[in-house]
C-alpha cells in the first residue's frame, strides 16, 4: 500500500512539475508585454478596511497589479481578488486570493535600509523561526531566498523573500501551492 502511495505522490509531482514547465515555456515563447499599469486609484471601503486596487486585464486568465509606491508588478490568475492593507512603519501588505478556495498568497512590503536580512527581523517576521530548505533565487533580477516555514494560522508555508531599493519584499502562500506561486513570481517586475 505504501508503494501506491509513493508512486501517486510521484506521478502527482511529475504532473505539477509538466504543467509548470508548459506554463512556463508558453509565456517566454509568446510573452505579453506588460504594459505600463497605473494602479492609484483605489476603492476605500471604510476606516481601516483594506482598499482594492484597479488591476487590468493582460492576457487570458492573468491580470496585471502594480504598486508604484513600493516599485513593483507582477501578473496573476485572474479569478484571485486582490486586498490591499496599510501597515504599521510605512509598509503595506497585498492579498490575491481565490474568493471559492481561499488559496492565493501575500506580499508584505517594508522599508528596509539594510542590504541583509538579520536574524532578529527574521525572528520578528516569522516568530517559529523555521527555514527550511532555503534556497538562492532570483526575482526581477535581485538576488532573493526562498524556504518552507511555519505559520499558527497558515501552517506549512512557502516564502520567498527578498530586498530591493530600500525595501523587503515578503511573499508567502500555502506549502502546496509552491510550484503555483513559483510561476507567478517568474512574472515579477520592479518599476
Amino acid at each position: 500500500m505504501k508503494t501506491n502511495a509513493k508512486i501517486i505522490v510521484g506521478v502527482a509531482t511529475v504532473v505539477v512539475s509538466i504543467v509548470a514547465v508548459v506554463i512556463f515555456l508558453t509565456f517566454r515563447e509568446n510573452p505579453s508585454p506588460i504594459p505600463e499599469l497605473h494602479v492609484t486609484d483605489t476603492m476605500t471601503l471604510g476606516e481601516g478596511e483594506p482598499t482594492i486596487p484597479e488591476t487590468k486585464q493582460i492576457a487570458e486568465g492573468w491580470r496585471g497589479y502594480e504598486n508604484a509606491a513600493f516599485r513593483f508588478r507582477l501578473l496573476y490568475p485572474e479569478e484571485l481578488s486582490v486586498r490591499e492593507y496599510t501597515e504599521s512603519g510605512n509598509a503595506m501588505s497585498a492579498t490575491f486570493e481565490d474568493p471559492q478556495t481561499g488559496e492565493g498568497f501575500q506580499i508584505y512590503v517594508t522599508p528596509y535600509g539594510e542590504t541583509q536580512i538579520t536574524k532578529e527581523h527574521f525572528q520578528l517576521d516569522i516568530p517559529s523561526g523555521v527555514m527550511k530548505e532555503p534556497t538562492d533565487v532570483i526575482i526581477g533580477g535581485v538576488q532573493g531566498t526562498m524556504f518552507f516555514s511555519k505559520n499558527s494560522i497558515m501552517g506549512d508555508t512557502r516564502e520567498v523573500w527578498f530586498i530591493n531599493n530600500g525595501f523587503l519584499y515578503e511573499v508567502v502562500t500555502y506549502k502546496q501551492l509552491d510550484a503555483w506561486l513559483g510561476t507567478v513570481m517568474q512574472t515579477w517586475k520592479f518599476l
